[in-house]
């Protein structure tokens, strides 16, 4: 490697380190932060719901390619957007699953304890109650990015809505995102809610599932508030944050249509099973 190169080595990984230790510093989520990232996860709602119910044009794809396996894009401008004091990151993604029934997609949906075996960044999975169409669900999430890792316990609402036999979409929204330091310890801690490394104060994810006589179709939608990034230092972070983003939701759909394809096999091998 020549010098130009060492020091290019060199220069990002000092950006990596002091990128690591701003954000690692204890960050405060304000009033005027919270309430623009609520009217903004408002409206992305009624979007969706919209689009979920009969079709109107929204972040997602009215109807994704079978030829494409999985797309993920902005849901708007570039997937990320600031507000005052704070970032909200929105990303959209698809895919078709063939071959798998609607209740293949919904079985793994409902099967929460079982999210730390699906998914790569869920460290531990718990249904905590269940009302009707309604969930409550923990999940320890392990997060990287942007020269910083975290350890997060999300509480999220998940409500399931039904318009018709071969449409189902979900809303899910963060009630409590608490920073878990010394994971695993037993000097384990939980961080206060808004004052810690701002990696993630608020969470929210959109789902819609589509049955066809082929498959499923899968929408998802994530939003996610963070603090803004460090000063001085975004030009070097919003890449990073961009990419983690979209690799994020494709990673998740890869890894849902995994699960998916695998209950649907169970099923189908079950069905042929002799008595």
């Amino acid at each position: 490697m020549d010098r130009m190169g060492r020091r290019l080595v060199h220069f990002t990984i000092l950006c990596a380190f002091v990128v690591g230790v701003g954000i690692a510093a204890a960050a405060d989520l304000q009033d005027r932060t919270r309430r623009a990232y609520d009217e903004y996860a408002e409206r992305a709602t009624r979007v969706f719901v919209d689009h979920a119910r009969d079709g109107a044009s929204g972040a997602a794809s009215s109807e994704p390619s079978r030829s494409v396996t999985i797309d993920v894009r902005p849901a708007r401008e570039d997937g990320i957007l600031s507000v005052p004091s704070g970032l909200v990151h929105h990303w959209a993604g698809s895919t078709f699953i063939s071959g798998v029934t609607l209740q293949d997609a919904l079985d793994v949906s409902f099967e929460y304890g079982a999210y730390h075996k699906i998914y790569t960044p869920v460290v531990a999975s718990k249904l905590l109650g269940r009302d009707g169409d309604t969930y409550r669900v923990l999940l320890r999430i392990k997060g990287s990015g942007g020269g910083l890792s975290a350890i997060l316990d999300v509480t999220s609402r998940v409500q399931y809505f039904y318009p018709d036999d071969r449409r189902v979409y979900s809303i899910s929204t963060s009630e409590d995102i608490r920073e878990i330091t010394h994971a695993g310890t037993p000097s384990e801690s939980s961080r206060p809610a808004g004052h810690d490394s701002g990696y993630l104060w608020r969470a929210a994810t959109f789902n819609n599932l589509i049955a066809t006589d082929e498959g499923v179709f899968c929408e998802t939608e994530t939003l996610g508030l963070s603090r803004s990034f460090p000063t001085m230092l975004g030009w070097f972070i919003e890449p990073i944050a961009k990419r983690l983003g979209r690799e994020s939701v494709h990673k998740s759909l890869q890894e849902f249509s995994q699960a998916v394809k695998a209950r649907a096999t169970s099923r189908v091998r079950g069905l042929s099973l002799p008595r």
